[in-house]
């Protein structure tokens, strides 16, 4: 899995601004969210911890003779950590001083000592995950090719035609190094240009132009691949749709369909790159100081811990900004949003005018829960009820459960979608901020079906 990333960043009290990118384990949320497990001396110790945009709440050995943590704090210079809690039923006070490492990791460690009373213990714990338990072996992650552009020649040994990447096996004639090529794009995409699992085949020759991983050895990103000497160039995606004219398509009562008129086909799609944000305003996402650290972190490991590298459904704006597209299905009462990118995953906006739900009411998802109503022909919908699992944006922005999401669509003639977000997390920015993009009609095609098929073990 793979990603070349073209990302800057600007702060001014913080502030976020990025180039365009590729989007592809992780890290999500407030690092010190999550139940946490470790041995202290000859006793297991389970930490539940919660951020609520101020202050490290939680317990201690959750249940009736659970430790209330009474002061927490993380300081994101060196991720250091400080707990202190009153010991249950009368026992010894407890402090915890720590610092957290393999930030990128969902199984990440926070090594210290615990003070309790007149004993101190080193310790070790590690955040516990779901990923890690119902997996076997290392997680798909992704590479990063930020090395040397090379040239090789050889025959292929293995394809495999896979969602989201495309990726072969070659022995290169001149070093006899096998290498492992990746194409920039997927089974789904490249199939909708007229390439099939038969187009390269083991025994062929090729030469490929590609860009190194100068942390695997090995791995290369193709930016082209010829057949043969002088043969013909593969996966080279044709030029964009053209953009077809013509009015909003209208119910009979006037309101805008955001799905395709009457007897025709089509779907949206972003005209930018996935994780392209230029048009966020300089000075908008201004992000507490936890939350630019973590940025930072992201940024300066290249977002190789991206959770859509392990097959990690896209949330939040990223959900409209893959390669694939989506779709919207009117029922009036109710839109479904159709992602191209999400293993046929869906979202229901409510259009029957009922309350937005409150976070705490609803179970914590990838989407969301969504009410929508119309202004005029935009159509305005409120999201919260967000998980942390996701990052809700490929520049590598972080957010929190905490997150509420206003979306406006409004489609301007047959071929333009209007798509502006605003974006409300008091735990992770100090106020909301905006985004907006442009959709094309992609007129007279299907959304294809997509799976994204790393391997998870």
């Amino acid at each position: 899995m793979s990603r070349t990333r073209r990302s800057s960043v600007l702060f001014v009290a913080f502030v976020l601004a990025f180039v365009p990118s590729r989007f592809a384990a992780a890290q999500e949320g407030h690092p010190l969210t999550g139940t946490w497990t470790g041995d202290v001396g000859a006793k297991h110790v389970t930490l539940a911890l919660e951020w609520d945009g101020k202050n490290v709440t939680g317990t201690i050995n959750p249940g009736p003779n659970a430790s209330q943590i009474k002061t927490g704090s993380l300081t994101p210079a060196g991720w250091s950590v400080h707990l202190e809690a009153e010991g249950a039923e009368g026992k010894a006070r407890i402090v915890l001083d720590g610092a957290l490492a393999n930030l990128g990791s969902p199984s990440r460690t926070l090594t210290g000592t615990w003070v309790e009373g007149a004993t101190r213990t080193p310790i070790k714990l590690t955040r516990v995950d779901s990923y890690s338990s119902s997996n076997s072996g290392d997680l798909p992650r992704a590479i990063v090719y930020d090395g040397p552009r090379i040239t090789l020649r050889g025959t292929v040994t293995s394809v495999e035609w896979i969602n989201p990447r495309v990726r072969f096996a070659l022995a290169d004639a001149a070093s006899r190094q096998p290498w492992t090529i990746e194409v920039a794009d997927g089974a789904t995409t490249l199939e909708r240009e007229g390439y099939n699992a038969r187009t390269l085949k083991i025994g062929d020759v090729v030469t490929v132009q590609a860009t190194t991983s100068a942390s695997d050895k090995g791995r290369a990103q193709a930016s082209a691949v010829t057949l043969g000497r002088g043969g013909a160039q593969l996966f080279k995606l044709a030029v964009a749709t053209p953009k077809v004219f013509g009015p909003v398509p209208r119910w009979p009562d006037g309101q805008v369909q955001l799905g395709p008129p009457a007897g025709a086909k089509g779907y949206w799609k972003a005209e930018v790159a996935e994780g392209d944000s230029a048009n966020l305003k300089a000075g908008e996402a201004v992000a507490l100081s936890w939350a630019k650290a973590v940025y930072d972190f992201r940024a300066r490991t290249k977002f190789k811990d991206d959770p859509f590298g392990r097959c990690v459904p896209p949330g939040g704006p990223r959900q409209f900004l893959g390669p694939q597209g989506f779709q919207f299905v009117d029922l009036r009462t109710r839109v479904l949003v159709l992602h191209g990118d999400g293993n046929r995953n869906w979202r229901i906006v409510a259009t029957d005018g009922r309350p937005l739900a409150q976070p705490a009411d609803v179970v914590s998802s990838y989407y969301g829960t969504s009410v929508g109503r119309w202004n005029g022909d935009t159509l305005v919908v409120d999201s919260v009820g967000y998980n942390e699992k996701f990052w809700f944006h490929a520049g590598g922005l972080p957010h929190t459960e905490a997150l509420h999401l206003t979306e406006r669509f409004t489609r301007t003639d047959l071929s333009t979608l209007k798509y502006e977000v605003t974006v409300d997390d008091p735990r992770a920015y100090s106020k909301p901020w905006t985004m907006t993009y442009s959709m094309r009609w992609m007129a007279n095609q299907e959304l294809q079906e997509f799976f994204c098929e790393e391997k998870t073990s």
